[in-house]
Parts: C-alpha cells; structure tokens; sequence
C-alpha cells in the first residue's frame, strides 16, 4: 500500500506542478511512459487511465498555458507524421486486424506524442530536465537488475526485473539494449549538468548509475548486449580526449564484468559463432527471411503483427513437425514486415536523419565554448542512438518510445542550439542558470520565462 501512495503522490506532484510549469506535464507522460506505474502499483493508480490523464495535460496545457517558439518545420517532424499516417493506412488492411488495431493504439500515440515533444521542450533546462526524468523512470526497470548482476552474476532467462514476463522491460534484449543506452546521457548529465548542483556525491551517483547500467546489460546474458557495448564503446572511445585512459577503464569494465558473470554467459556469447544451428539465433534468421520473402510480394506491408501468419520450419524437423510462429527479433525487419518498404523507408530516415542533425549540431559548437553544453547533448544523444540502433537489430523494438524520444529530443536540442547561436543567448544567460544552481531555481526561472529579459536563456 505504501508503494502505492507513493506512487500516486509522484503522479499527483507532476500534475500539480505543470499548472505553474506547463511543460512539467509532459514531464510526466515520459515518467508514465518510462516507468509504468500502473504496471508496479498494487492499486490507486491501477484504476486510473494514467497515459491518458498526462497526455490530455501535457497536450491542454501546452495550447492553453504555454505556446512560445514553436520549432521550425524539419525533416524529422515531416518523417514523425508521414509514418503516424502509415502506420494508420496498413493497419486498414492488416492481415490480422484484432492484433493489429491494438498494436496501433500504442504505436501511433507514441509516434504522435514525440511529434509534440520539441514543441514543449524548448531551454536547455527543459532539455535536460527530460532526459533526467526519462533516465530515472529507465533506472527504476534497469539499476536494480545491475544490483542483482552483481550480486547474483544475473543469468539468460531470469526475472531480475520489477515486472515479469517476455516482452517490454522483462525481456532480457530489450532491458539490456535500454541499460546501455543511458551510460552516454548519464555522462553527458555528470559533465555538463546545470540542474543538480555538482556536488561529489552527484558525481558519484552518476559513476554508480553508468556501473549498474553495464552490469545490467552483462548480466542478461543476452548477445544484444555484447554488440551494444562495442558499439556504445566504440563511441566513447572515438569521442574521449584521453583515448589510453579511456582505453584502460575498458579493459577494467571488462574484467570486472568477467569477475561478477560465469562460464555461462562465456558459452552464451560463443554460440554467436553457432548462429546456423543454434535454435534462438537460427530461428531470427529463418523468420528475417520469410519477412523478406513476404515483402517481396507485399511491398506495402501487411500491417502490424503480421508476423502471426508465418510459418517457420526448422531444418532439422520433419514434415509432421508443426510449424513455428517466431516473432520478427528485428526492429528494421518488424518494421518491413508490418508497413513495407515505404514504412522502413521513412523509419531508416528518421534515424539517418537524426544522426545527421546530431553530427551538424556537434561540428557546429566544437569550437564554442558557451555551447559546451550543447556538444555535450549531441554525442551523448548520437551515442544513445547508434548504441539502440545496433541493438535494436536483434530485438523488435520498431515502434518503442526509446527511438521516438530520441528522434524528437534532436529536434528539441537543434532547435535551442540554433537560438542559442543566433541570439548569443548562452552569454547573456549564463549568469541566470549556473552549473551549481538548484533544480529548483532552475525550474523556477523556467516557468517564469518571458517575465523579464534577465530569464533570456529560459525563453529560447
């Protein structure tokens, strides 16, 4: 019950607080969306449609309380919207309609939904105050499962998790993908935030957040893991100033990992070399190449879920053997299955897309200091995303908020970034938001914005 109580209270506290900082709804619809409440509390908000309740707030508020500098039109939010008329158009004549038309009623709210983000998040303090917000509603699912790695060795299959089940954070690809994907924001919010004062203990909270992340994805025993971590590696490794020392905390990362796991997860990663007659790796390429095949003769998809109409036979089995319905393990091949060649054409834009802005906005404040912060956000944003577009090869996370937040979120930071360099903002407001200013404070001048022109940074 206490769980409960207080997990209402938090719902209560965003709703109470966006009527002062309207973007403060929208804050909670990423902590519902990342968190799940509903799914953990034993009752109160159970009852409660609590998606819907912070979406009519965040969309309200926003038309009623706060319409300032809305974003310049841009590829990704032209992308967002062809893909939410998609989606809508091959769920029309979906294989299987009941699936399919439930599978929409999430996906296209998501799609929808980070098409209004980069209208409400605006400053740098907005900004960053999603990515705080959206970090701790991941942790909740991910931080414990590195306490129990490290404890346990974790282990493929076993519920470390706050929920049960296979799909959504319980599925050992998908929580692993997640877990790594936060380590480049987490560090982007350790060297560059203004929100929380730097105190040392912030610092190593952070040290502990970025730890538990990586013992998280290790301890899934899941192979998607090992390709996120050369890729998110890889990334830092390119970015840091000092590649030998980066170098050197790898090989202890490793060791470390080497020290908490088993001869398990050593036989669990081997079997990558097996891929053609192990079962679950043989079984992704025999369902990507049906999908492949279907698309073939339907070039427009066959809406979502179509994946429950393949059947898939094992080599090894004999003709009385029933067939397999496999799922897609695939976001770019769910997404091919399910809206076709249009459909994966504008999904592969908008991460092309994103990581285009992502690099334009990083090459653009290289050599400004006053927008330190704003480099910062763009590698650790292109980071995140190149480490869950790797993953994401594996797991059919096509329509999950993670790469929507993402693609909005670039937008947002595109969007401060070229006000910022227009209006010399980041000068004649650094005064205003200090690394060591409070959240408080900061949130405070952010809801005030507009009132004089000593808020300047708040209102761009």
């Amino acid at each position: 019950m206490i769980r409960s109580l207080l997990l209402f209270f938090v719902f209560v506290s965003f709703l109470t607080a966006g009527f002062a900082a309207p973007f403060v709804f929208s804050l909670g619809y990423v902590w519902v969306d990342g968190f799940r409440p509903q799914d953990v509390s034993y009752s109160i908000l159970t009852e409660l449609p609590v998606s819907m309740i912070m979406a009519v707030a965040a969309i309200g508020g926003y038309f009623v309380l706060d319409r300032r500098f809305p974003p310049k039109p841009s590829a990704q939010l032209v992308l967002t919207l062809l893909l939410a008329v998609w989606v809508t158009l091959t769920t029309s004549w979906a294989e299987v309609p009941d699936p399919a038309w439930i599978k929409w009623n999430w996906a296209f709210k998501t799609i929808v939904f980070s098409a209004f983000i980069p209208y409400v998040f605006r400053s740098s303090i907005q900004i960053e105050a999603f990515a705080l917000i959206w970090l701790l509603a991941l942790s909740a699912n991910t931080l414990p499962v590195g306490a129990k790695t490290i404890l346990s060795g974790g282990g493929y299959g076993h519920a470390l998790g706050l929920v049960a089940g296979n799909s959504g954070f319980a599925e050992g690809s998908t929580l692993a993908a997640i877990s790594l994907m936060m380590v480049p924001i987490f560090i982007f919010l350790r060297q560059h935030g203004r929100i929380i004062p730097r105190l040392p203990l912030l610092s190593l909270g952070y040290i502990g957040a970025i730890a538990l992340s990586i013992a998280a994805a290790v301890g899934t025993y899941e192979r998607t893991a090992l390709v996120g971590a050369v890729v998110m590696g890889g990334h830092l490794w390119w970015h840091a100033r000092r590649k030998l020392f980066f170098g050197v905390i790898a090989a202890v990362v490793v060791l470390a990992a080497g020290g908490i796991t088993s001869q398990r997860w050593i036989e669990r990663m081997s079997t990558v070399q097996t891929f053609d007659s192990e079962s679950s790796a043989l079984g992704r390429i025999l369902v990507w190449k049906w999908t492949f095949d279907y698309a073939l003769h339907h070039p427009l998809g066959g809406g979502f879920d179509v994946y429950r109409i393949d059947h898939i036979q094992f080599p090894n089995e004999t003709a009385d053997t029933p067939p397999h319905t496999i799922a897609f393990h695939s976001a770019y091949f769910e997404v091919l299955g399910e809206q076709g060649w249009v459909g994966l054409g504008l999904f592969l834009s908008l991460i092309a897309t994103s990581l285009v802005t992502l690099r334009g906005i990083a090459k653009r404040t290289r050599d400004r200091p006053d927008l330190a912060w704003s480099l910062g956000m763009a590698r650790a944003l292109q980071g995140a995303l190149l480490t869950f577009t790797a993953c994401s090869a594996f797991i059919g996370v096509g329509f999950q908020p993670m790469f929507y937040f993402l693609f909005a979120i670039t937008v947002s930071l595109r969007e401060y970034t070229r006000r910022a360099m227009e209006g010399g903002v980041e000068r004649r407001g650094r005064r205003q938001i200090s690394p060591r200013s409070s959240n408080v404070q900061a949130l405070a001048a952010d809801a005030h914005a507009g009132l004089s022109a000593r808020t300047n940074l708040e209102r761009t």
